[in-house]
Formats: structure tokens, C-alpha cells, sequence
């Protein structure tokens, strides 16, 4: 509710970048649905890594599709970082947004050249971690590309950014969640779906993506 959509241009493109997890997609993917649903006549585009392209699809939601680059065999980052700024930069000159949103991590340097210098269109990261003196290989000049950081409050308060450096407008939020109310299920409808007992003792564990980190002994911990 803090930004509005120019008349003239109802267009927002969203960059979430992922490659095993989930967790910046699912992000923006929400925040797409509510606006949708709180202004129809707004033009969503994606652009992103995640191949989970039938997702938007099945949403009505056009997406371009860039592969991360460690399936590209032997591309350099240099030549991922241009084939990601061409389409990016492509992408708006056909689209024309007035906004772009990115949740990501690490800011690439395609990204940052091909949104460098487009004024009118308001640039915002999603970011849920924190910047750190010292502790990020984050380039040192990519939040100066951004006008807006949202920092959802599901990281933990201790580890709040050191954000004097940072001239742009900073708002923390709730967590953002992909289901709303109205799509939640009772506690008992669930565990009949999954044929769990009502007196069974259930635990939700997340750990990360287990196909590029070794969580088995995490896993085994947590449960014993």
C-alpha cells in the first residue's frame, strides 16, 4: 500500500532468482497474486531463473525465462551477466514497466546494468537477509541502483542491516506468505489429509535445500 502504479504505465516486473529453493520466487509469487487481486488492470511480467514456469502460467502471469548460469555448462559469468542484461534490457523496452522488483541475494551485474539509469521505472529489492560491513561479496555500488529495500521481518531482529551507508528508502514488513486466510484449512481437515492421528505429535522442519547443503545429521538431530 506504500507504492502506487503510474495511470499512464500499469506494468510491474518481477525478477525473483532461485536455483534449487524456492524461497525468492514463492516471495514475489505472492506479492503478484495480491496485486492482482487488489488491482486487476496491473500487468505482471516475470523474469526469473526458476524453470517452475507453469506456476504463472496456471495464474495467468507471463513469464521469460533465463537459465541460471551453472546450467550453461562453460559460460563465464561475464557472458551470463550479458545474456542476462540483453534480455532483461529487452524486456523493458517491450514492456515498458513502471516498477521492477527484485528478491535476490546477490545482485547480478547484468541486472544492475540493464536497470542503470532507467529513472522512470521504481526499482525495488526484496531482500531478507542483511547487509554486513565486511561480510557480503555484494558489488559496493548495487543499492544505490535500488529506490526502495523491503525487508521482511522474518529475519531475526539481532541481525538488522547497518543501513547509514544506504540512501535508499528502506520498509520493514510482516513475513510475507504465499496462502491467505481464506486459503487456510483446518488443523483437523490437514491431518486427515495426510493421515496423520489427532494425537500424533507433527512438526513442520526446514533446513534449507538439501541438494547443495549436507543436512542429513541436521535432519537426525532435529528429529531425535
Amino acid at each position: 500500500s506504500q507504492f502506487t502504479i503510474s495511470d499512464k504505465n500499469q506494468t510491474v516486473i518481477f525478477f525473483p532468482t532461485n536455483g534449487v529453493g524456492f524461497g525468492h520466487f514463492t516471495r514475489l509469487f505472492a506479492v503478484a497474486r495480491r496485486l492482482k487481486d487488489l488491482d486487476p488492470d496491473i500487468e505482471i511480467i516475470f523474469f526469473t531463473t526458476m524453470p517452475t514456469l507453469h506456476l504463472l502460467e496456471l495464474e495467468g502471469i507471463p513469464s521469460y525465462h533465463i537459465p541460471g548460469r551453472k546450467l550453461l555448462g562453460d559460460a563465464t559469468a561475464s557472458e551470463w551477466n550479458m545474456l542476462c542484461e540483453e534480455n532483461l534490457s529487452t524486456i523493458f523496452s517491450i514492456h515498458n514497466p513502471a516498477m521492477f522488483v527484485f528478491d535476490g541475494t546477490f545482485p547480478y551485474r547484468g541486472m544492475l546494468n540493464a536497470i542503470h539509469g532507467q529513472d522512470e521505472i521504481d526499482k525495488i529489492w526484496v531482500r531478507r537477509g542483511t547487509f554486513k560491513k565486511g561480510a557480503t561479496r555484494i558489488p559496493v555500488d548495487s543499492i544505490d541502483h535500488f529506490d526502495v529495500i523491503i525487508r521482511p521481518s522474518d529475519s531475526v531482529e539481532e541481525a538488522k542491516d547497518e543501513t547509514e551507508d544506504i540512501n535508499a528508502k528502506i520498509f520493514d514488513c510482516e513475513p510475507i506468505i504465499f496462502a491467505s486466510k481464506d486459503d487456510m484449512k483446518s488443523r483437523q481437515y490437514l491431518r486427515q489429509r495426510l493421515g496423520i492421528p489427532d494425537d500424533a505429535i507433527v512438526a513442520y522442519v526446514q533446513l534449507g535445500a538439501g541438494n547443495i547443503n549436507n543436512i542429513e545429521s541436521d535432519i537426525y538431530i532435529t528429529l531425535e
